[in-house]
């Protein structure tokens, strides 16, 4: 892409975020303009992201578990069925772009204090994940089978978003 192409497409995406937060506090964004804001927000984070839907925000610290119900969700119509989801349970979205198949997967998602690895495994493994996300060092935390523990490793190129 030209410079000046790229410069204009993240202006743009800025401008629309202002003008969707311009309209009062997320909270009283309809339906509609809160999937447009999570649906621009995502297109400047293809390494996936973890976003409070409540106040658009990026939280720094948590461990981020996918919910069963909003797996496999892709693309810009799958939005509706997560911020559906998340607005009625904690509120948080996770996504991230999948080089392998050029989809970018969208979940609802649970956030656990750092010092709850035990209750994200076990609310991961519920929830058929292979993997939760540690925020703060962007640590992938695979989840396998049987284990007495989850296998640690460093973030994978697809981000790890408790991909499917």
């Amino acid at each position: 892409m030209r410079p000046l192409h790229i410069a204009r497409r993240t202006l743009s995406i800025l401008l629309l975020l202002c003008l969707l937060l311009s309209c009062g506090t997320p909270r009283r964004l309809s339906k509609a303009r809160l999937v447009d804001a999570v649906w621009t927000f995502s297109q400047t984070r293809p390494d996936g992201f973890t976003l409070d839907i409540r106040t658009l925000t990026e939280p720094a610290r948590g461990i981020s578990v996918a919910y069963a119900a909003t797996q496999n969700s892709h693309g810009r119509e799958a939005l509706d069925v997560v911020i559906s989801h998340a607005t009625v349970h904690e509120g948080f979205v996770g996504g991230w772009f999948n080089g392998a198949d050029s989809l970018y997967y969208f979940d609802s998602v649970r956030l656990f204090p750092e010092d709850s690895l035990e209750s994200a495994v076990n609310f991961g493994k519920a929830n058929s994940q292979k993997a939760i996300y540690r925020l703060s060092s962007g640590e992938e935390i695979l989840l396998e089978e049987d284990p007495v523990s989850p296998c640690l490793c460093p973030k994978s190129s697809t981000n790890g978003r408790n991909n499917p």
